[in-house]
């Protein structure tokens, strides 16, 4: 007997991917039987872990495994969802690892360890800064308001159970360059992008354990802190998600690069567009897309610098 033997929307977290273990161990044919029960698990697991966003659940509960919610509670700090960003970067990976294995073979997911996204209501609520209404200001009181909060946000302190685990990932790391990605619960989501609107930190990581920390929790509040930023708070406006209760988790990754003397960078980064925004011959097609290509760190195929040399590729040719 397979049957489901209790309520996946009221039952704790940990039931929940023991029985889709149990259900994903199964003979092909058994577990064709229990498919319907697998994926509602899943998508129980998908709202707690990943996303509450309906069309992520629609593609991700397809692909998903026990192994990847595994991964993701190993490698989670604190409790909450992990955001749009890390939903989206580990949904194309599994879509490759499954329809594209010459392409696959090829790609790396750099190490990657996510904050919650509700680590960002328990630092708000030790450090007692509540600005929920902020985003029902004027614009200009907006932009007059945010250096202040943003000070208010860079003298707070985490809590320290949090900062233990932070402490963890430094010595698990040793001297590899991190950086500190946003990953709001909104971020990257089908019909909203936010590019821009939140920020991402690079921290060298070369320092003691100590300073590397001092650093990385700066980073990490700086993140926080941008999710009251005017240009945030206008697209979340004009998009009607104002009344959006918007979280930020944060995805926290290794660099990936080499030393070049006292430098570290990639050989080469890119942005990519589904759509080509721009043609320069009229046998180009728009519709096949579109890569910026630079030599070293990827905010320079995105902040576009002057007497600078990106390769604009058509991907039609």
């Amino acid at each position: 007997d397979h049957s489901l033997p209790f309520n996946p929307e009221l039952a704790p977290l940990e039931m929940v991917l023991r029985q889709a273990e149990k259900y994903e161990a199964l003979p092909a044919e058994e577990r064709a039987a229990v498919d319907h029960h697998l994926q509602e698990l899943r998508v129980v697991l998908l709202k707690s872990l990943i996303s509450d966003q309906l069309a992520f659940i629609h593609i991700a509960r397809r692909w998903f495994t026990t192994t990847d919610f595994n991964t993701i509670l190993e490698r989670r700090i604190g409790t909450g969802k992990i955001g749009g960003k890390a939903a989206g970067l580990l949904l194309a990976y599994k879509i490759l690892q499954n329809t594209a294995p010459e392409i696959f073979e090829k790609i790396t997911l750099p190490r990657s360890y996510f904050i919650g996204a509700d680590v960002f209501y328990d630092f708000q609520a030790v450090n007692k800064l509540e600005f929920s209404s902020q985003k029902y200001k004027t614009a200009e009181q907006i932009r007059a308001e945010y250096p202040k909060l943003q000070e208010q946000y860079v003298s707070a302190r985490f809590p320290e159970e949090i900062a233990q685990q932070l402490r963890e990932i430094l010595r698990e790391v040793g001297k590899t360059p991190l950086i500190v990605r946003s990953s709001s619960l909104l971020e990257d989501n089908f019909g909203m992008s936010f590019a821009g609107k939140y920020i991402s930190i690079f921290c060298p990581n070369q320092g003691t354990i100590k300073e590397n920390l001092r650093d990385l929790t700066l980073a990490i509040r700086r993140t926080y802190a941008s999710v009251l930023g005017p240009d945030a708070l206008m697209y979340r406006r004009r998009m009607g998600l104002l009344d959006y209760d918007e979280r930020m988790a944060i995805l926290l990754q290794e660099v990936q690069g080499g030393r070049h003397r006292q430098y570290y960078f990639p050989a080469a980064a890119g942005v990519a567009y589904s759509y080509s925004p721009i043609v320069w011959n009229s046998r180009l097609k728009r519709e096949e897309g579109f890569m910026r290509l630079v030599m070293g760190l990827g905010t320079r195929a995105v902040d576009r610098i002057a007497n600078d040399y990106p390769r604009l590729v058509n991907l039609s040719h």
